[in-house]
């Protein structure tokens, strides 16, 4: 099925230009990624696949970009448990379940073996996976920030983002949901989303304070799901600052894009809309901190960086929150530093005045 994979296959194996290919030859294949996704064929073509949603309220400026009026939610069967695995100081539950919208769910649950300091929805990127995430035995850009999270106290949830290694890939799987009315931005967001419920399931903890922490294409996703229901949760986004429309037109994202039409529909919609002051207008004055690698060429300067992130930082002066947002561009590549951000995010997950900035805790029903 060529139109799932990436466009570039040498034999049996995908290559990449970027992380040397270690994730789509290594752990797509060993993990069972690659007929993960393309089991969503299958599913639709067994007229399985529901244009449904009612979990979270998607507020009215977001619905053109993910579809409907709601995230979709997670159906009421059981968590199906795919292994577990321990670490040093905490173990790490893969599950998988699915969404009402009929689209299965797969992720990592890392928990802390001692006490619990809050709960951290990890988003990762582009050819990485949840597993990677935890484990620094062959490090990718996400720098094992799972472990780190989690060695710190916090339990952490990090969905796959579906697709199969490279953008082609992502392209084709969120044209063929679009031809069933689902969208695969509201899929990875709703996935996200889900850790509050995937948590309290396997833990039994509750009330535990939420932060969101999304890498590469996972920190555009923590954006868009902080917007998309206004919860306020302090947020982290690493390697995801600039012009989406000078992005979108740069020869970063052109050498990625082989299929026009399905990545015309991934990106329709005003996806660039949601960037610089129009996102942030939505967002403030919920807690941001962005990290962006001084030689990261997806966000370099010339691609609006420091451009766009004036615009968001003039909107949380303007309304008297200049004190909530902050950048940290440091010394690296397209990659993940938490040097400055996880301390940041610590602190105002410790805080009082997380209690009234993220108003909805506690608010899921299972």
């Amino acid at each position: 099925m060529t139109l799932v994979g990436p466009s570039s296959v040498t034999g049996n194996t995908l290559a990449l230009s970027h992380c040397k290919g270690s994730c789509a030859n290594i752990d797509l294949p060993a993990l069972g990624y690659d007929t993960f996704c393309r089991s969503f064929f299958d599913i639709a073509a067994a007229g399985k696949l529901r244009a449904v949603a009612t979990g979270p309220e998607i507020r009215r400026e977001m619905r053109s970009l993910l579809r409907a009026r709601r995230l979709y939610r997670p159906s009421r069967d059981e968590l199906r448990i795919l292994g577990r695995s321990t670490a040093d100081g905490f173990s790490v539950v893969k599950v998988e379940f699915d969404l009402e919208c009929g689209v299965p769910v797969r992720g990592c649950l890392g928990i802390p073996d001692g006490e619990f300091k809050g709960l951290i929805l990890l988003g990762h990127g582009m050819a990485s996976t949840p597993e990677r995430c935890f484990d620094d035995a062959d490090k990718d850009y996400m720098n094992a920030l799972g472990k780190h999270l989690c060695q710190d106290g916090y339990v952490v949830w990090c969905p796959y983002i579906v697709q199969i290694g490279n953008q082609e890939s992502q392209n084709n799987i969120a044209a063929m949901l679009a031809s069933h009315g689902i969208s695969a931005h509201n899929l990875s967001c709703a996935s996200l989303d889900a850790g509050e419920i995937v948590c309290r399931k396997l833990t039994g903890a509750s009330g535990l304070n939420v932060g969101v922490y999304g890498v590469s294409w996972g920190a555009f996703l923590a954006l868009h799901l902080e917007a998309a229901t206004g919860r306020m949760r302090p947020t982290v986004v690493s390697g995801y600052m600039r012009d989406e429309k000078k992005f979108l037109m740069s020869s970063v994202i052109s050498k990625n894009l082989g299929i026009e039409l399905a990545a015309y529909i991934h990106f329709a919609n005003s996806r660039a809309k949601y960037t610089g002051w129009q996102l942030a207008d939505l967002i403030h004055p919920c807690p941001l901190f962005a990290e962006i690698g001084s030689r990261d060429g997806a966000n370099a300067t010339e691609l609006g960086r420091d451009e766009k992130f004036a615009e968001m930082q003039s909107v949380y002066a303007s309304s008297g929150h200049a004190h909530l947002i902050d950048i940290d561009v440091f010394d690296g590549v397209h990659e993940v530093s938490g040097k400055r951000a996880r301390p940041w995010l610590y602190g105002h997950l410790a805080s009082p005045a997380y209690q009234e900035t993220s108003r909805l805790k506690n608010a899921i029903a299972l």
